[in-house]
């Protein structure tokens, strides 16, 4: 199977809902090793062919030709069992990522100790808790709606951090509290519209560091549970084409220009490079899943000290109610950009490309957008669901939305940009676990 595009992993992920049909039980003789997996082979298009429809990062997506790209994935998992409190754990996960690639990445990595009967210690690389779902984001089955609604989930582009984290559980009455610290750095690739007409896609290398967080969560008798967490960190963006808009400026960095210029060229590369910015990240959430009623929203906010990502707030709240094996559900979500963060002396505009190019690398961070969805789950088999979704969403001028703009600077691509945009998009998914 060819690394470089991974191309029949839909009709592989498809292979395995047939034979889970057929056998979906395994047992590990020792008992020590538990061996288990799960995915999704889901297909999407939109009503527009000027932007891709994807989870925020990837490197395509659906438009007005169906794709299998954004939710199709496969996950392989297992926990081997050395003694009564030491265990181990990884997770092997492929999917479509930035690269325009099904690469496998190796999603969790980590060795856990059950220190006593309440405090729990895991140290590797661990699933990022940033919202109320982190831990089973990429499990298609435990979730309501064919994906964890993007106006949240699309605000932080890391799915896993190299640390460790600490927890504790206590109960009060009838509530079990748990409170977790954690920490680690990563990175990864994000896709945009960060590339001139023609050229490959050149995906943005997005690094935390000294990552700190601290979650608390409350689960009630009566499937009410209760969710606060908070994070912060070291941020930073590498992109090839701060590099390109670094060397078409070198003369007037050189000072060729003179001392105006240079000091407009270095201001305005200040402006565009985030290295090692403060970074914090803040969710409240509350769940409901009692009888026949679904119940869940979420609300977040991103703050980032300076640079080309900007500031955001995003929110939803979901309804569903189960009829049978059935569950109907509606979503409405928002992304609000708070704060670009950076803005350009319109002096600079003197310097024609460059000012453009620093001006779209601003114009990335611009995400603003609403989402209605309706979509219906069915629990057909044991193990396996299918769902349907459609989603309504609307994005303002002056915004791409969450969706990949394949090359804003074409004609088509600033007129996504520039106006306002209503896109329907339909998905159908089967997720299965085993």
């Amino acid at each position: 199977m060819s690394q470089k595009n991974l191309r029949c992993l839909p009709l592989a992920a498809a292979a395995m809902v047939v034979c889970m049909s057929a056998q979906a039980e395994y047992t590990i003789a020792d008992g020590k090793l538990r061996l288990s997996g799960f995915g999704t082979v889901g297909v999407s298009r939109t009503n527009n062919d000027q932007a891709y429809f994807n989870y925020p990062g990837q490197g395509g997506g659906a438009d007005r030709s169906a794709s299998f790209d954004p939710d199709t994935k496969l996950g392989l998992q297992g926990t081997y069992k050395l003694t009564d409190t030491i265990s181990a754990t990884a997770q092997l996960l492929t999917k479509y990522r930035a690269t325009g690639e099904y690469t496998p990445q190796v999603e969790w990595a980590f060795a856990k100790w059950q220190a006593t009967p309440a405090a729990t210690i895991r140290v590797g690389r661990i699933g990022a808790p940033f919202f109320m779902v982190s831990d089973f984001r990429d499990v298609g089955y435990a979730n309501t709606t064919v994906r964890p609604p993007l106006e949240v989930y699309g605000q932080v582009p890391v799915s896993f951090t190299d640390g460790g984290d600490a927890s504790y559980q206590a109960t009060i009455g009838s509530a079990t509290l748990t409170s977790t610290l954690w920490g680690g750095q990563t990175k990864a690739k994000y896709a945009s519209a960060l590339r001139s007409s023609g050229a490959d896609l050149d995906p943005v290398l997005v690094k935390i560091r000294n990552q700190v967080g601290l979650n608390f969560q409350a689960e009630f008798d009566g499937g009410y549970t209760l969710r606060f967490g908070h994070s912060q960190g070291k941020l930073s963006v590498e992109t090839a084409s701060l590099g390109t808009l670094r060397s078409g400026l070198s003369g007037v960095l050189a000072g060729g220009l003179g001392a105006g210029p240079q000091a407009l060229a270095n201001q305005m590369l200040n402006d565009v490079t985030t290295t090692g910015q403060k970074a914090t990240f803040t969710g409240l959430g509350a769940s409901l899943d009692r009888d026949n009623i679904v119940l869940a929203t979420e609300y977040t906010w991103r703050s980032i000290d300076k640079g080309v990502v900007a500031d955001t707030t995003g929110w939803y709240v979901l309804g569903g109610y189960r009829l049978g094996t059935v569950l109907p559900y509606a979503v409405v979500s928002r992304l609000t950009v708070d704060d670009v963060n950076t803005s350009l002396n319109p002096q600079a505009a003197a310097l024609g490309a460059a000012y453009r190019g620093a001006q779209g690398l601003i114009n990335v961070g611009k995400v603003s957008q609403n989402t209605l969805s309706l979509g219906a789950r069915w629990d057909f088999r044991r193990g396996m669901a299918l769902k349907a979704q459609f989603d309504r969403i609307s994005k303002p001028s002056s915004s791409n939305g969450l969706f990949l703009n394949p090359d804003a600077s074409t004609a088509s691509g600033q007129d996504f940009f520039n106006n306002k945009k209503k896109i329907n998009v339909l998905s159908l998914a089967v997720d299965f676990v085993f």
